[in-house]
Order: C-alpha cells, then sequence, then structure tokens
C-alpha cells in the first residue's frame, strides 16, 4: 500500500496536482493547483470563499491525484481548512507560507506575499489521507 514517502517521491517529479471536492449536488468539482506535503498530509491553498473553499466546508471529503507521465498516484481523505476568519493572521501567515515552501514556491518579498494572500482571503488546506492508492513505476 502506497504511502505518503510515494507521494513525496511523486512531487519530486511533479508539484502540480488535481484536487476533487463534492459540490452540494453531490456532482464532482476538479482544479489544477500545486501541492506539497504538509505536516500530516498534502498541503495547497486556495482562494478565500471559492467554490473549492465552499465545498470542503459543507464536505471536507476530498481527493488529489498528482501525475507524472503514466504515472500517478492518488490521496483521499478529509480536508482541514484553515481561513482568516477562523484563524489569527499571524498564524494564517505562517501556514499560508509555510504550505507555498512546501509546494515548492519561493519569494523575494514575503511582506507582498502576505498581503497579497490577505487580499485574496487565502485558505490553508491539508489533505490527510485515509487512502492512498497508485500506478507506480514497474
Amino acid at each position: 500500500m502506497p504511502t505518503l514517502a510515494d507521494v513525496a517521491a511523486m512531487l519530486k517529479q511533479q508539484s502540480y496536482a488535481v484536487v476533487s471536492t463534492i459540490r452540494p449536488s453531490g456532482t464532482v468539482q476538479s482544479t489544477l493547483v500545486n501541492v506539497g506535503l504538509y505536516e500530516d498530509g498534502v498541503g495547497l491553498t486556495t482562494v478565500g470563499r471559492s467554490l473549492k473553499e465552499r465545498n470542503l466546508k459543507r464536505n471536507p471529503a476530498c481527493t488529489v491525484t498528482i501525475h507524472h507521465g503514466p504515472y500517478w498516484i492518488t490521496v483521499e481523505g478529509k480536508a482541514r481548512l484553515r481561513t482568516w476568519d477562523d484563524t489569527d493572521p499571524a498564524t494564517m501567515r505562517r501556514l499560508l507560507r509555510e504550505i507555498y515552501v512546501a509546494a515548492g514556491g519561493t519569494h523575494d518579498d514575503w511582506d507582498t506575499y502576505d498581503r497579497i494572500m490577505r487580499a485574496e482571503r487565502r485558505a490553508a488546506v491539508v489533505i490527510v489521507p485515509e487512502r492512498i492508492y497508485a500506478r507506480p513505476p514497474r
């Protein structure tokens, strides 16, 4: 059974992933995001009040799939969502910076980055794995 170590190996090849959440209708909503290993799961950020954020607030079940060529790995689990509405500003700045760096990001001006993240009301998301499966290289 694959583990987060296998996710880490795939992320060395590709940091883009498709994250899927569930709409109120029960249909799937998918978007392309940058992800990285963070804490005990897969971390990403999303624009505040986006459909993804609203879906995760209502139902934290989600899936992230990372692929490189014909190989892929999928993490199914529940999202821990932190927003500017439920988290103090210093913690939000730290979370957003750490997830951004975990996803391979760098920045020359963190104060500007922080201002943009606050203006966009970016949310921090960590998908805690309940199931991981893959098509690994043979």
